[in-house]
């Protein structure tokens, strides 16, 4: 399991490949209830999650889990229960003080502050509720990476061998990090100097001077704080009520609200920042032993805007692109200065970060939907969108075994609506401007029998089936099957499942703004809004071969984006296992998996010519858009992992995991043939990390092959004091991530993470000391994240007092 930390408060949880800042191909659900914005259709994690004092446990189950829990479960799911009162009575209480950002210079370190109280009550024998409440407040991991960005949107950005027809055999772009040397210097977090996104200019070829002629400039970047205005400040809030009610001994009825607020900066293709986001969840609920029906909704306000774009229209509203490419060229050449030197005339009297003009600018652009004019034009709109969208979901299950009798038999279904609620700025709107809605159903059974072999021996065969449907697509069934086997304290297991995954909201209708970069929903309709039909787009490694002269213009107009097909993405995956614990001291888990995906959905980079000509992609005239779509690729993921973890004595307990995976795929084109490398062999099964193979497009594996982590814990040291240490290490990783992101090998990472604890049983409380990434060796675990420091802390948590 990989988590990608976009933001103190939001951490992204990613299983067996293709991992993502925004993982819709993992379900968490939380009570039963699923966490994912019901509009960008991820999960926000514990932004909007439960109190970490109420929750009661956390369960993973890793691969293809669509069989009982739906669609989208391709590569797993997270449970996370919270406490009954029934059973978690009294008064609890949290607070927990540290800091973080240590070491950055003119900024850290900064305090952080999470407090949080619970309080659950039984009143006579039938009735019980519970009440919670936290609160976090700090500053932000900073996104301060200022190397020149490494992206295939560079020139001749990877190197080849023309040898053999021009194969990439690795990166050949090599970052300046001078911006005085570097006409093209882009900041990884710098915004508004991006080469793909108005923030270069390049010169004509024919330009008066020599020196400058088809040269590609960048202007001068912002930097993610200043942007922000902010100082990196980040809150989240958590709440929930419910009340619980006995009918009879083992049947309960709940009614439960749940609150979540906070502000965090995502990364799709571009950097977004969401400064108040809210979420209630309402639940009800009736369960017994045997059975439970389910209803809850989730109502939603996420209103964001895009960092980058933001800083863009700041630099052309103080002075349009042109005229500062002109200034600066004049300034380079009459003056004979550097690149930084000139950039520093053209950027007189720039807006300085902070001012009051650089704000109300800002402001102007964040605060305006990207549907209307700013206040004062009629040409140029807003950057904010937002997602205010609603799900309403009900569900059931019942278990007959009882009434079957010869084996384990339960069933159950569900249906769903999503309510979308965009205005158009993030998803297209109908043709007579109203919202889409879009509807889902399932039903599943599922039937299992232990089977005794004398005193030692069981085998436990289970088979499932699901139907899901949703309006937008044809129906599909995933069967699942498996079985354990148990021979004393061995357990050796193996399953077949199948999965599928239905686009989320924006990955069908989502529209870039007028004139602008950005998503492409699959859908017909978003198509249409994108102007796709008229003006096709094409994938970049196509136009980087035809400005390369490796095919003609009929064979790029062949290879153009067909929006007409657009369906589910599906999964098929084995799995075997073994599992056991020795003498309660030694416990043993291993696992192999193989997976196939078909009808892969991706956004790829898609350029769109500005004036439909094919002579713009030679001038640099065209647009990025990232267009969802399903490729005809096959792609394998491979994986296995041990787990072990051993008593030593005295309390102490080493532990350790290790867990290998690799992503490999077989190329095809729109027609579905085997595509070629440079060279001429066919791209059959190979790594998608090859630089040959990322070379013909992007295919967004971005997980690394290996990864280990090692532990020593002792909770006894003495009667009340306790510690762990852990070690983690995460390999390099191949990275293809958004517009304004790019494409490179993040280095492979590590941290040290430490804790001691001492119980105080007098008030059932428990101090702890302890910290993550102790070492304070900054990492990032993604493209343009924020790296991530030490953050160190101090605790003391009071449990079920007044009980």
């Amino acid at each position: 399991m990989d988590l990608l930390t976009q933001s103190l408060t939001f951490k992204s949880v990613n299983l067996r490949g293709f991992g993502a800042n925004n993982n819709n191909r993992f379900l968490q659900l939380t009570d039963g209830m699923d966490n994912r914005s019901p509009g960008l259709g991820f999960g926000f994690g514990n932004v909007a999650g439960i109190s970490d004092l109420d929750v009661e446990s956390i369960e993973l189950i890793p691969g293809a889990s669509s069989a009982l829990y739906g669609p989208d479960a391709l590569q797993g799911l997270m449970l996370t229960t919270s406490k009954n009162p029934f059973t978690y009575q009294g008064l609890s209480a949290q607070l927990k003080i540290g800091a973080n950002n240590f070491g950055k210079p003119n900024f850290g370190p900064k305090p952080y502050l999470d407090y949080a109280i619970r309080y659950a009550q039984q009143l006579g024998t039938r009735f019980a509720f519970k009440v919670n409440f936290q609160r976090l407040t700090g500053t932000d991991f900073i996104a301060d990476d200022y190397s020149d960005r490494s992206t295939r949107a560079r020139t001749n950005f990877f190197a080849i061998d023309p040898s053999r027809g021009g194969i990439a055999t690795g990166i050949g772009y090599v970052p300046n990090n001078n911006p005085n040397t570097n006409f093209e210097y882009d900041g990884v977090n710098l915004y508004g100097d991006d080469i793909n996104a108005g923030g270069a200019y390049r010169f004509p070829a024919n330009y008066a001077n020599a020196l400058l002629q088809n040269k590609l400039v960048t202007r001068t970047g912002y930097t993610e704080l200043d942007v922000l205005g902010n100082n990196g400040k980040v809150f989240n809030n958590r709440a929930n009520v419910s009340l619980h009610y006995k009918l009879s001994a083992d049947v309960q009825v709940s009614l439960g609200w749940y609150y979540g607020e906070g502000n965090f900066i995502r990364t799709a293709g571009f950097r977004e920042y969401f400064p108040d986001y809210k979420r209630n969840q309402f639940k009800a609920e009736i369960r017994g032993d045997y059975f439970f029906l389910r209803a809850y909704t989730t109502q939603q306000k996420a209103e964001g805007w895009n960092i980058g774009q933001t800083a863009t229209a700041i630099n052309n509203t103080w002075k349009p692109l042109e005229q500062w490419a002109s200034e600066f060229g004049q300034v380079y050449i009459e003056n004979k200065v550097g690149v930084n030197q000139a950039r520093i005339e053209a950027d007189r009297g720039r807006y300085a970060p902070g001012s009051a003009e650089f704000n109300r600018v800002r402001d102007l652009y964040a605060g305006t939907y990207n549907t209307d004019f700013i206040p004062g034009s009629t040409t140029t709109k807003g950057l904010r969108f937002r997602d205010n969208s609603s799900l309403y979901h009900y569900e059931g299950m019942i278990n007959l075994s009882d009434l079957i009798g010869v084996a384990e038999v339960i069933a159950g279904g569900s249906i769903r609506r999503y309510a979308l609620n965009t205005g158009g700025t993030a998803v297209t709107l109908k043709a007579d401007g109203s919202e889409y809605t879009i509807n889902e159903t399932g039903a599943y059974v599922q039937v299992a029998r232990e089977l005794k072999f004398g005193e030692t021996t069981t085998l436990k065969p289970t088979v499932a089936v699901r139907y899901d449907k949703n309006q937008y697509f044809k129906g599909g069934f995933t069967p699942r099957a498996s079985a354990v086997l148990s021979v004393g304290v061995h357990n050796f297991r193996g399953s077949w499942q199948s999965a599928f995954r239905n686009p989320s909201p924006g990955q069908l209708f989502a529209v870039p703004a007028a004139g602008k970069g950005g998503e492409v929903g699959g859908s017909r309709l978003a198509a249409e809004s994108a102007g796709l039909f008229s003006n096709p787009a094409y994938l970049d490694s196509d136009i980087k071969d035809f400005t390369a002269g490796r095919i003609s213009e009929a064979q790029l107009r062949s290879r153009a984006y067909d929006p007409t097909n657009f369906t589910t993405e599906k999964i098929k995956t084995w799995e075997i296992g073994y599992k056991t614990l020795v003498q309660n001291k030694l416990y043993v888990d291993a696992f192999y998996f193989h997976s196939q995906y078909t009808d892969f959905i991706a956004a790829q980079s898609f350029y769109q010519s500005t004036n439909g000509r094919i002579a713009d992609f030679s001038s640099n005239n065209y647009r990025t858009l990232q267009v969802n779509f399903n490729n005809l690729n096959k792609i394998f993921v491979n994986g296995y992992g041990l787990g072990v973890e051993y008593g030593l004595g005295r309390g102490f307990t080493a532990s350790g995991n290790y867990a290998r995976q690799v992503g490999t795929v077989t190329l095809r084109d729109a027609q579905g043939n085997i595509i070629k490398d440079n060279a001429g062999n066919e791209i059959i099964k190979r790594r998608m990390s090859n630089p040959e193979v990322s070379q013909k497009g992007r295919n967004f594996f971005i997980s690394p092959e290996n990864r280990y982590n090692i532990s020593l814990t002792n909770t006894r040291l003495t009667d009340r004091l306790g510690a762990t240490l852990t070690y983690r290490w995460t390999d390099r990783m191949w990275v293809e991530q958004g517009t304004t992101q790019g494409d490179v090998w993040l280095p492979s990472w590590s941290s040290v993470d430490a804790q001691v604890s001492y119980r105080v049983p007098m008030y059932k409380s428990v101090v702890k000391l302890g910290g993550t990434n102790i070492l304070n060796q900054y990492y990032a675990q993604g493209y343009g994240l924020a790296r991530i420091g030490g953050l160190y802390y101090v605790s003391v948590t009071f449990d079920e007092l007044m009980r």
